[in-house]
């Protein structure tokens, strides 16, 4: 990850449009899997993309050059998509409060699927079954443990860089990311028991029948 040309720094802080976008057009795709990875669809990865990306160039004075641009950038990446779920734990709130006054409950069945696999976390193995696996069990990640894992695990970032984007200590990145790894296990060994025991109900009923 290298720093950016000293004078094409300069020209983006003053407004320039071709240095801004020198800076930025690299980054747009990363800027995009990384918001595809943190939110359950294509649509809302895009609208957060976009925002991402505007948060950048309104912020852009506030990089100073001392760390790579694509950190820092990673960095407002994330706290827009980590803004996005605390808003929508806010709105979920509300309409469960809202239910629950009307005397009606959600049904429980339904829930969204994000498109999104680790490419590298422990203990998880890569195949199509499994896939689907690691999207229903990243889902019930909370954000913060998610955007370690999307960080880590598929942007194949060091601590450091990890530490710089979400302004944390090495220390603090290196555990959130063992619990992190560990949460997701802990979903798929579940997520796994209760198919295997489905399967063994299954079999029974059959052999009854």
């Amino acid at each position: 990850m290298s720093r950016p040309d000293a004078d094409i720094l300069e020209r983006a802080r003053a407004g320039d449009r071709d240095a801004i976008g020198a800076l930025l057009e690299p980054e747009l795709d990363r800027v995009y899997a990384t918001c595809r990875r943190m939110v359950g669809n294509a649509d809302d990865a895009a609208e957060l993309a976009q925002d991402s990306v505007v948060r950048a160039i309104r912020g852009i004075g506030s990089y100073d050059g001392r760390s790579a641009f694509s950190t820092w950038l990673t960095r407002v990446t994330i706290n827009t998509c980590l803004s996005w779920h605390r808003a929508r734990g806010r709105r979920s709130a509300i309409r469960a409060a809202s239910l629950r006054d009307a005397g009606s409950f959600p049904d429980a069945s339904v829930s969204g699927r994000p498109g999104t696999e680790p490419e590298r976390t422990d203990g998880v193995q890569r195949g199509e079954p499994r896939v689907a696996r690691v999207e229903a069990a990243l889902d019930q990640l909370n954000p913060e443990h998610r955007a370690v894992l999307v960080l880590r695990d598929v942007r194949e970032m060091d601590y450091e860089a990890i530490g710089a984007a979400l302004d944390l200590p090495l220390g603090t990145v290196k555990s959130r990311i063992s619990r992190a790894r560990g949460a997701l296990r802990r979903l798929l060994e579940a997520e796994e028991a209760d198919e295997s025991h489905g399967h063994e109900r299954g079999d029974g009923s059959a052999m009854e029948s």
